[in-house]
């Protein structure tokens, strides 16, 4: 692997850490546009009432609200992610809802220790995606699993088919002439087809995998409505430019809002549609 994976995951730390803030912000934002991806996982897991739900890489809460909904107070669910801002503000969402059935612990994919059986089904939508080792990552999430029971992930599709991330990713990489990650660098774009995301669960030992496409659409006021949606929640984009001085740092997102106003055909509304990929198996 052409990084470590300690060190990536402290920067990833870091980083969420920083954008937990503007995930609060835009919590109802983002619930608008992508709760039907929560739901869908949820059901690819088979999730149902009374399940014990493993959420891996949760953030502030999905879709391990959307899950302990559906379980009941017979149920439970246990809400992972490595960033303990996020998980106190999906403590405070989960308050918010009366959802007294979720459990939050702060810990990477890799770092997770539970007996065996101790969940009836997992999720992780746009988690997973960012651990170093995935595929091992997800073999041990695989034995915390009762026999049968089912794992469901989401990533995003080609970057072509994600704007509102690919954009301001090759706008930033252009305007401060950055490289190119190493191959295999996880990151939100790292599994793109379903070749990338199903083989993430077949290399964790996850028997009928399949991979089915949706789409996430994210209408925007304006182009300067956008890069203050990505300024406040693209932890990995907020990362490269922060890297930068002064007034670098302005101009690049200056340059974002004028990408995004090319792609949108102007200073008016935008409206992005972005490909998604969910993969699910069994254990």
């Amino acid at each position: 692997m052409a990084i470590d994976p300690v060190d990536f995951r402290e920067a990833q730390h870091r980083n969420w850490s920083s954008a937990a803030v503007g995930w609060k912000e835009w919590s109802e934002f983002n619930g608008r546009a992508d709760r039907h991806i929560s739901e869908r996982l949820v059901e690819l897991a088979g999730v149902r009432s009374g399940s014990r739900v493993l959420d891996v890489a949760a953030g502030c809460g999905e879709p391990a609200l959307t899950a302990a909904r559906r379980v009941g107070p017979e149920g439970s669910v246990v809400a992972t992610d490595i960033s303990a801002e996020m998980l106190a503000f999906g403590r405070e969402r989960a308050a918010a809802a009366g959802l007294g059935n979720v459990e939050f612990v702060e810990s990477d994919a890799a770092g997770l220790d539970f007996p065996p059986g101790s969940f009836d089904a997992a999720v992780s939508r746009w988690g997973i995606i960012f651990e170093p080792d995935a595929e091992a990552a997800a073999g041990r999430i695989r034995r915390f699993l009762r026999p049968g029971g089912r794992m469901a992930i989401a990533s995003w599709g080609e970057p072509d088919q994600v704007p509102f991330l690919s954009i301001p990713m090759r706008t930033t990489m252009a305007r401060l002439d950055v490289p190119a990650p190493p191959p295999g660098t996880p990151g939100p774009l790292s599994r793109p087809t379903p070749a990338a995301i199903g083989g993430l669960l077949e290399g964790g030992g996850f028997s009928t995998v399949a991979v089915e496409q949706a789409e996430v659409t994210f209408e925007f006021d304006s182009p300067e409505h956008f890069t203050a949606y990505v300024r406040a929640i693209a932890a990995p984009i907020r990362a490269m430019i922060e890297q930068r001085a002064g007034d670098a740092q302005e101009e690049a997102w200056d340059a974002i809002t004028r990408a995004a106003a090319d792609a949108g055909g102007g200073s008016g509304p935008l409206r992005f549609s972005n490909a998604v990929l969910l993969a699910s198996g069994a254990a």
